[in-house]
């Protein structure tokens, strides 16, 4: 598994609204070019991907609730997983992104694609963080 976390200076429901604008996640995530998941993100939420690099991908949403979210791709004969985590902190909110691979061949997965998403995940969370900080979430509603 691999993961990074970043203090916002935000409270969680500010975090939230920015990942509940599912369409809006390449302006603050670098690694996503388009992302739809029309039933939001809601536990068995059906959808796709497509990363900046490589194909696009089916995801559904394994586990929904207002302080995390997993959402699920298959690949062939292994399972990843991207976790969202978000807690309160004294000064906003500590958010963690994971991502973990299971299956046959998540050996081969974790070592093909696994260390790119790993160091990807820091990019990501100031993208994230920016977003936030900036009240973009909250205009973009």
């Amino acid at each position: 598994m691999s993961s990074a976390s970043i203090e916002i200076q935000a409270p969680m429901a500010a975090i939230l609204r920015a990942y509940e604008q599912v369409e809006g996640w390449p302006r603050w995530d670098p690694e996503v070019m388009a992302v739809s998941l029309p039933a939001g993100l809601t536990a068995g939420a059906v959808g796709w991907l497509q990363p900046k690099a490589g194909p696009r991908a089916g995801i559904t949403v394994t586990r929904a609730g207002p302080d995390h979210f997993d959402v699920e791709s298959q690949l062939p004969l292994c399972r990843m997983v991207f976790g969202h985590r978000i807690i309160a902190t004294a000064t906003g909110s500590r958010v963690t992104h994971d991502v973990r691979f299971s299956g046959t061949l998540a050996p081969l997965f974790r070592w093909l694609i696994g260390r790119g998403i790993g160091a990807s995940l820091p990019a990501t969370l100031a993208g994230l963080k920016r977003h936030v900080e900036s009240g973009a979430a909250m205009v973009a509603r």
